[in-house]
Formats: C-alpha cells, sequence, structure tokens
C-alpha cells in the first residue's frame, strides 16, 4: 500500500512512520535515499509533516521543506538528499493516530485533493493491517526500492 501510495501520486518515494510514545519512527520506507531518512531521524509528533498529521489526525503538507518553518526539525533531510516536499495523512485507528503515511517529492508541490483522498483510505486500511500489531516492539525499518 506504500508503494501503490507513492505511484499513484506520482511521488518519488514513501513512508509508514509509527508512533512510538511521543514520536514516530520510520516502519516502511519505499524509495527515498537514507540520507533522507536519517536527517528527519525519529519525528516529534507536532513537528514536521509526519508528526503534524498524526498530532492534528489530518492531512498535512509541506510544499517546500527548504522554506516552511514548520519543517525546521527535518530540514537536515532536504538538505542532504533531493527530496523537496510531502505531505502526510494520519493513520487512525478510532480516534487514535498510530502512524502517518507520507509521499514525497523532488521538486516543491502540493498535492491534488485526489491525492490526499486516495492516501487517506490507503491509511484506513494500513489501520486495519496493523490492528493489535502496534503495540510490539518497533522493528528495524524497512527499505524498498522501486523496480
Amino acid at each position: 500500500m506504500v508503494r501503490l501510495a507513492c505511484e499513484l501520486a506520482d511521488a518519488q518515494g514513501a513512508t509508514l512512520f509509527l508512533v512510538d510514545g511521543s514520536v514516530l519512527r520510520p516502519f516502511i520506507i519505499y524509495n527515498l535515499p537514507k540520507e533522507y531518512i536519517s536527517g528527519v531521524g525519529d519525528v516529534r509528533i507536532g513537528t514536521q509533516c509526519c508528526g503534524r498529521a498524526v498530532a492534528y489526525k489530518k492531512p498535512w503538507i509541506v510544499s517546500d521543506m527548504l522554506t516552511d518553518p514548520l519543517f525546521a526539525d527535518g530540514r537536515e533531510g532536504a538538505l542532504s538528499s533531493p527530496i523537496r516536499a510531502a505531505f502526510s495523512v494520519p493513520v487512525l485507528d478510532g480516534d487514535k493516530a498510530i502512524a502517518s503515511l507520507a509521499c514525497h517529492f523532488v521538486d516543491p508541490r502540493s498535492p491534488s485533493k485526489m491525492d490526499i483522498e486516495r492516501n487517506e483510505v490507503f491509511a484506513r486500511l494500513i489501520s486495519i493491517a496493523l490492528r493489535g500489531r502496534t503495540e510490539s516492539p518497533i522493528l528495524e525499518p524497512f527499505f524498498a526500492q522501486a523496480m
């Protein structure tokens, strides 16, 4: 589903970060440079794109990571890679945010309404797949590349 979200949004990469206490940790990384993931690090809830989607339980857009002051905590990832924009949707289990699904782009841009709505559907499906599994320890992130 993470790969499909990426491809259907015409993105260069996608992520699924899981909530672990007060941070989000990378769980599935599709077609993104390790320098970007290392640079954004564990995302504090309420920061960056994914952390804000989880905190506010609504889609969040960062159309230019180099100029958006709300992306300051992740700027190192953008500076060390070609990634410049992203949008995230929360993965909800009832009223509880358990993860974020994000698509990442190499050029500054904003997603279409259809991109956001499609990823919200994927997020609901991911929530069903994760149900009952998010309480176990977080595993090492899984990196996948485009074929």
